[in-house]
């Protein structure tokens, strides 16, 4: 029976451990990165403080016309036009490098998909990775 009630303790121990370092607040300095292959393209998240992420980005290809409003960035719901997520400028073929600082945290944008979209046509897709 007391070895029961160890095997018991130890379990719950643990199960608490778990809880607290999973709900743990972000690490700033923690970074994430989506690779779009399609567009040449890379887009960066890092941990700025417990709040904000700092986002910089690049497209390189594959953007055809200069009209920043048709084209938009879906990281979850719903999709925002590329002025929305930093992006002030195209430079056809690609975009010139952008940088934004949002409410966020890297740790819960793990593993989502980013999807870039000319009008309403998906032009490419990437997974956040931690590199």
């Amino acid at each position: 029976m007391m070895m029961k009630s160890k095997i018991f303790t130890f379990l719950a121990a643990l199960f608490l451990i778990c809880l607290v370092f999973s709900h743990a607040a972000p690490i700033p300095g923690d970074s994430a990165v989506v690779i779009l292959s399609n567009l040449d393209g890379k887009i960066t998240f890092t941990q700025v403080d417990d709040v904000n992420v700092k986002i910089v980005g690049k497209i390189n290809k594959g953007i055809t016309e200069d009209k920043l409003e048709n084209y938009f960035v879906q990281l979850g719901i719903p999709k925002v036009p590329f002025s929305e997520f930093g992006i002030k400028k195209i430079e056809v073929p690609g975009t010139a490098k952008w940088e934004l600082t949002s409410p966020g945290q890297v740790n819960q944008l793990i593993n989502s998909d980013l999807l870039i979209y000319h009008k309403n046509e998906v032009i490419d897709t990437g997974t956040m990775e931690i590199p």
